[in-house]
């Protein structure tokens, strides 16, 4: 099965082109770009993911998004173009959270693991869950970086710290477990990520929904005006 994977919840733009058969999952390739704008550069690295893998869109059987924690317009952006594809080339649907997209590289190549996944949310906050090798993820949480749960210390031994919201909070979660260099790949959520991770049994066009975890920053902003009130 070809599997055209896509994401656009964070400051990157990332598509990645992949085969899912009984022997497992192959990235063919992938492309990733910084971009403040993901309306401009998501369909452009899509077209530019399927000429590095050969393939053509046509191919594709398969459209795999991300659905969030992140930005509410790169949300939104990467959702629309998931459910368009999806109609122009009859291939299902499937979606995967952000947050255990960027798990994933981190937890294949450990052993034990055990593998928290932290993203900057703005207003002082994080997106965090962990992931623990066959368990279950446990809840998403929306919570200033000082107010996530501290481990014990077996557990924050083997624990590994990945995100930009470590990279941005490292003093603050430095005492969760261990964290990779800011300039560490581990730190990006991807569309490989996407891939290795995702439970991808189709779904109807209207389960594919955003994942917020918080009321957006437009519908915040829009309660504090005076003049948006009836």
């Amino acid at each position: 099965m070809l599997i055209l994977a896509l994401d656009s919840s964070t400051s990157a733009v990332t598509v990645a082109v992949a085969r899912a058969s009984e022997s497992g999952r192959e990235v063919l390739a992938e492309v990733s770009v910084p971009s403040s704008g993901a309306s401009e550069a998501l369909l452009p690295a899509a077209h530019a993911a399927l000429a590095l893998a050969g393939v053509d869109l046509g191919e594709v059987e398969r459209i795999l998004v991300g659905v969030g924690p992140g930005t509410f317009t790169g949300i939104r952006i990467a959702l629309a173009a998931a459910r368009a594809l999806a109609l122009a080339t009859g291939a299902a649907l499937s979606k995967n959270t952000t947050l255990a997209a960027l798990a994933a590289p981190a937890s294949v190549s450990m052993e034990e693991p055990d593998v928290l996944a932290v993203l900057d949310a703005k207003r002082r906050q994080v997106f965090a869950q962990r992931f623990a090798g066959g368990q279950v993820p446990e809840e998403i949480l929306c919570v200033a970086p000082e107010e996530l749960p501290a481990p014990d210390k077996s557990l924050r031994e083997r624990t590994l710290l990945v995100g930009d919201g470590v990279v941005r909070y490292r003093a603050t979660l430095s005492g969760l477990g261990r964290i990779p260099p800011d300039a560490s790949p581990l730190h990006r959520v991807t569309a490989m990520g996407h891939v290795l991770s995702a439970d991808l049994s189709p779904v109807s066009a209207w389960e594919v929904v955003p994942l917020y975890v918080r009321e957006p920053d437009a519908e915040v902003r829009r309660d504090l005006n005076p003049w948006s009130r009836g």
